[in-house]
């Protein structure tokens, strides 16, 4: 009986064991994991659940609010945070909440003051974004660099290696790399980085079985499934890209990012009328200028129906007048309709650019011709296939330069380009160009002569403040340019954020 006894508790000890199993790991667990690959919602998910039983816990509370400052509900921030001080939260944990919420807020400068006399490795991390947000680049990278010899921190090593990868330091970037995958091997950002450090380097195949091995490990993010289709699809392979973007789909299917894909996959196949019935009887509410708006308006132009392709283009174009798609798009619906000279007027001024694709020339050509503009027969010359050929590989080639940041190389192919004459989208490229070679004085003279040549564009505007912005100098203006463009286009929301950095960078 005895044994007996024994047996049956033995047994309950093992179903007990098994139970626990069963149950998984605690929602707090499962929250720090996602918060750790950035997947904040399902975070989020997982700390709700644990405020539930424990509407006091501390670690919850402190990680809700740290959840809500990456999603940047500031709102939300702090209402968490009054829930934290509520609970009993205080000192440094607080004053580090409060900073990372006030910078969502814009205010970089209280952001850091917040965290004065903490050497802790995520107040190190805030200064750097606030240094950043103030477009102050060498103080970020200091606080940065000061975070790490702190101590490991994934939160701060991975925005020490996205400000480097952002600024082509991919040395540095490498190192950070490293470093992540010494302390968290096998942590989403370690898979991840790895992708990114390999495309920036131009090395698309690696890049490929980083972003493979990332979606292996981590099923639930959609992130590397979109990056991965992204780059398929640049490569050509919209099959590969397609099959990613349906199970993204499955993963998340509200997210807005996974439609705009499909659609630009669907268009790149030339499958319009795929585009037309994904997006017919929606088209009262998309936004003319956003992109499902202008590719269905194309997919319209290109299944016959003109007439109210151009209805659709002519809204874009005006709520965007700067977009040259959106320009090209309309002359092309114009001259379908019979207003060659309309047509013409449209299309003009973008195929004067050596920047115009074949396509643009083709249709500026006929609206020229059929206008009686003699300016038809250079057009035609410019059409002649070797000499496209030739323009348009130097082109591919400068904007390839520009991607990966070969300034010098940008900037020798942007000069060729510039030969026979200014050109405003030419001379914009040729300002970052110098920016990037180290050279303030001439990147601005490109970029004031960029604008000088539409002084009322906002795009040229934002170019020629954002040149001294990210140089540096001259913030006065940066100021001034950047207040110009905002009135001009109120809804870019680029524009209302680098404002905001000029605002903080000036004082």
């Amino acid at each position: 009986m005895k044994a007996l006894a024994s047996l049956v508790l033995i047994l309950s000890a093992f179903a007990l064991l098994s139970a626990c199993g069963e149950r998984g790991p605690a929602p707090l667990d499962t929250a720090h994991a996602a918060f750790a690959s950035q997947d904040y919602e399902a975070a989020r998910f997982s700390i709700m659940k644990t405020l539930e039983t424990e509407p006091g816990n501390l670690d919850a509370l402190q990680m809700l609010a740290r959840t809500e400052i990456a999603l940047g509900n500031a709102d939300a921030a702090d209402r968490a945070i009054s829930r934290f001080v509520a609970a009993g939260g205080k000192g440094r944990v607080l004053n580090r909440l409060k900073s990372g919420a006030v910078l969502v807020r814009g205010r970089p400068k209280d952001a850091i003051a917040l965290v004065v006399n903490d050497f802790d490795t995520d107040a190190w991390r805030l200064r750097g974004e606030a240094h950043l947000a103030m477009g102050e680049k060498s103080a970020a990278a200091q606080a940065f660099e000061k975070g790490m010899s702190a101590g490991d921190d994934l939160p701060l090593a991975v925005a020490y290696a996205r400000f480097a990868l952002e600024n082509n330091d991919l040395s540095l970037a490498e190192k950070i790399l490293s470093r992540i995958q010494r302390f968290a091997n096998r942590s989403y950002n370690a898979f991840a980085l790895a992708g990114d450090l390999a495309l920036a380097r131009g090395e698309t195949e690696k890049a490929i079985a980083a972003y493979r091995r990332t979606i292996a490990a981590y099923p639930s993010r959609i992130d590397p499934m979109l990056a991965l289709a992204e780059t398929y699809r640049l490569l050509g392979k919209s099959g590969e890209a397609m099959a990613l973007v349906d199970k993204a789909g499955k993963v998340k299917p509200s997210d807005p990012r996974i439609e705009n894909l499909r659609i630009r996959l669907l268009a790149q196949q030339g499958d319009w009328e795929k585009i037309r019935l994904s997006l017919q009887g929606r088209e009262g509410g998309l936004e003319p200028a956003s992109p499902l708006g202008l590719a269905y308006g194309e997919a319209l132009l290109r299944l016959g129906q003109a007439e109210q392709a151009r209805v659709l283009f002519s809204r874009a174009a005006l709520l965007d007048p700067t977009n040259p798609y959106c320009r090209a798009m309309l002359g092309e619906a114009m001259l379908a309709t019979g207003d060659a000279s309309g047509a013409w007027k449209t299309l003009e001024p973008l195929s004067a650019s050596p920047l115009a694709p074949a396509a643009l020339l083709v249709v500026a050509e006929k609206a020229a011709r059929a206008s009686g503009d003699p300016k038809a027969d250079a057009l035609r010359v410019r059409l002649d296939p070797e000499r496209i050929r030739l323009t348009m590989d130097l082109v591919e080639k400068g904007q390839t330069a520009l991607d990966r940041q070969n300034w010098s190389e940008a900037h020798s192919i942007y000069s060729r380009l510039l030969a026979g004459g200014d050109d405003a989208e030419v001379l914009g490229r040729l300002a970052w160009a110098s920016a990037g070679l180290g050279r303030p004085r001439e990147a601005i003279a490109y970029a004031d002569r960029a604008l000088a040549q539409d002084a009322d564009n906002p795009a040229y505007m934002h170019s020629a403040a954002l040149v001294r912005l990210e140089l540096g100098v001259d913030l006065a203006t940066a100021w001034r340019l950047l207040e110009a463009a905002a009135d001009a286009d109120p809804g870019n929301a680029d524009i209302a954020r680098d404002l905001q950095k000029a605002k903080a960078a000036a004082g």
